[in-house]
């Protein structure tokens, strides 16, 4: 925005574009809206200060100055600032970033004969910019296949879901075991965790070559170090993605499963009526699950572009609120409360870094996915919100978060909720929108 310039009786204002999304006016104002201030001024430090012989707040305006000149200086100002403010606002029709913004001012002269001068700073919304939708190139992702055999080894998931666990302690891991691992990812800082207390089981066909070889032959309780790699046989996009990473497992229990048996009851606990009816629910929840992978893998790329192609500059209080409160959700949990307490001030000072650099990321994902349903007349409605499963099975498989049903949650909730899906609808606008090229 380029320098703007207003006059009318009572101001001249000047508007000046700073960074970080700052405004700044420089304003000369009239006798007349510093005159008004100090009687706004007066007024005020009546109501606060008793003088002998006068009843609180009716005490004569000269003698209320002589008294306390300091405290109707400072009053006086802030009730020119204020007023100021009012007056260009209405100039200028610039928005406040929202309502807990501060309004800084600094006063270079003021009096009842020549007026004053003075400058106002405040941060406003970020002038974001529209998506080209034609030039969106996305690469294929592959949807995963859904098959019989698939169907099948859900089931099985699904036994194993409601079996009964019975701990082993007078042995190591072995081969067709399950283990309950804690899974941490020690290359990053902090380490990150990639599994939390999550059953794994100890076979060729479940468990990466690298993770058995780590478990193969320990104790439960027992904690190894390794690095995470892809089978020989894993596909060459996996290869690619996923790269070496060194780790650390925590086995936490050996179990040994009772499963319940593939029958009609079985089927009534799931929620269907049938064994019948249960192999198509689940088929058509697998379904759902690979179209929410692709979807999920295209979303990620539409984030990549936004990033790499539509910079664009952001209020320093949105990034330092989202960096405080992501340091609040890690802060909850106690293995990064007892790493956070372990390290040095520099080792700290790169954590808070990193987090307000996402932190930055996810502003600006928010400011231009919001701008994208502006330009194309979109909004987030009810009927954005996914249906809520209505039956064990649909809870177990179902491929949209339950976080995303606001119903009786909190407002931090309902929220994140509304964020996510505003995110999601963009994001499906362009990815409607794209190319895909091989």
């Amino acid at each position: 925005m380029a320098q703007q310039e207003y006059k009318t009786g009572d101001i001249h204002l000047l508007i000046h574009k700073r960074p970080a999304c700052r405004i700044e006016f420089e304003v000369e104002v009239s006798p007349t809206i510093v005159k008004q201030a100090h009687k706004q001024a007066v007024k005020q430090i009546s109501k606060e200060v008793t003088l002998p012989g006068f009843r609180k707040g009716k005490a004569p305006e000269a003698i209320v100055v002589k008294n306390y000149p300091q405290q109707v200086d400072k009053e006086w100002q802030e009730s020119i600032a204020n007023l100021t403010f009012q007056e260009s606002s209405k100039l200028t029709h610039i928005p406040l970033l929202n309502k807990d913004t501060r309004i800084t001012f600094k006063m270079q002269r003021h009096s009842l004969e020549e007026g004053a001068k003075l400058s106002l700073m405040f941060e406003t919304d970020p002038e974001v910019p529209s998506v080209d939708v034609n030039k969106i190139d996305l690469k294929p992702v592959k949807r995963p296949e859904v098959n019989d055999e698939k169907v099948s080894e859900t089931i099985r998931q699904v036994q194993l879901f409601f079996a009964t666990w019975e701990n082993i302690n007078d042995r190591p891991v072995q081969e067709g075991d399950f283990v309950l691992l804690d899974v941490e990812d020690i290359e990053s800082d902090p380490p990150a965790n990639v599994f939390s207390n999550t059953r794994f089981e100890v076979t060729e066909k479940s468990m990466a070559q690298w993770m058995r070889d780590l478990v193969l032959g320990q104790p439960a309780g027992s904690t190894v170090e390794g690095t995470s790699v892809p089978d020989e046989s894993a596909s060459e996009e996996d290869k690619e993605t996923l790269k070496p990473k060194k780790v650390r497992l925590h086995i936490k229990a050996i179990e040994k499963p009772t499963v319940p048996p593939v029958d009609e009851a079985f089927a009534k606990q799931l929620g269907v009526s049938s064994i019948e009816e249960m192999h198509q629910n689940i088929e058509r929840l697998l379904t759902s699950q690979a179209e929410a992978h692709v979807r999920e893998k295209m979303r990620e790329q539409i984030n990549d572009f936004l990033l790499n192609n539509y910079l664009f500059e952001l209020p320093h209080t949105l990034i330092e609120k989202e960096t405080r409160f992501r340091m609040q959700q890690l802060l909850q949990d106690s293995q990064f409360q007892n790493y956070w307490e372990s390290i040095s001030q520099d080792e700290r000072k790169k954590i808070i870094e990193s987090i307000a650099d996402q932190s930055r990321k996810a502003v600006c994902i928010f400011y231009i996915c919001r701008k994208i349903l502006t330009d194309a007349k979109l909004s987030v409605s009810p009927q954005d919100v996914p249906a809520y499963p209505t039956t064990p099975l649909e809870l177990l498989l179902a491929p949209q978060p339950h976080s995303l049903h606001p119903h009786g949650t909190s407002e931090i909730k309902q929220a994140e909720t509304f964020s996510r899906l505003l995110l999601e609808k963009a994001q499906d606008f362009l990815i409607s929108h794209a190319q895909i090229k091989s």
